[in-house]
């Protein structure tokens, strides 16, 4: 803890609290930048990689899915909620613009909020930005995965359904069909 205290900002210090709310100064970030060595994370992803990353996660196999359902709801207003998003998006690059042309060093929310807020709210973020990944992966995988079983379809293949789908969505398949089967079971024969 003593050199954490060297280190990090803490006004307040005598507060544990405040330990939540320890901001990194530009110094401390500049010289964690320079550092290489087994404790420090090698970059490898560049530009390309992270915007095919975004855009991956984004379009992914959603924009073929999402489109269609929202035509069912939106109908012809489709298109304006595509450019509303779209501003949205626009609004977020603009953001990130202004992070990174105020701290321009790692390009992570994570940094910019360390920097600025605090420990805390750097953590809430860095965990947030986790959770977003996370299920942009698991909604392009959930859609291809959907698209495999209609290809396996095709060639009159079934899929298991606990292999097929989420367990919630098997659970309730798998309801309705018991639920089926009990109900012509019931049924008088004629």
């Amino acid at each position: 803890m003593a050199t954490r205290s060297n280190e990090l900002d803490t006004t307040g210090a005598s507060d544990p609290r405040s330990w939540l709310f320890v901001k990194k100064p530009m110094s401390m970030l500049l010289s964690e930048c320079g550092e290489a060595g087994e404790h420090s994370l090698k970059r490898t992803l560049g530009a390309v990689q992270l915007t095919a990353l975004g855009v991956g996660a984004i379009i992914g196999a959603g924009i073929f899915v999402l489109s269609g359902l929202g035509a069912q709801y939106a109908g012809p207003a489709l298109m304006l909620s595509f450019v509303l998003s779209g501003l949205g998006c626009a609004f977020a690059g603009l953001c990130y613009a202004e992070f990174a042309a105020m701290i321009p060093l790692a390009g992570s929310a994570y940094t910019y909020a360390y920097a600025t807020l605090g420990e805390f709210f750097a953590w809430i973020i860095g965990w947030d930005l986790t959770l977003e990944y996370a299920m942009g992966a698991s909604t392009v995988s959930s859609g291809w995965s959907n698209h495999f079983i209609e290809l396996l379809n095709i060639f009159h293949i079934k899929m298991p359904l606990w292999l097929a789908y989420d367990h919630w969505t098997g659970l309730n398949t798998a309801t309705k069909i018991v639920a089926r089967q009990m109900a012509r079971a019931s049924m008088p024969r004629s």
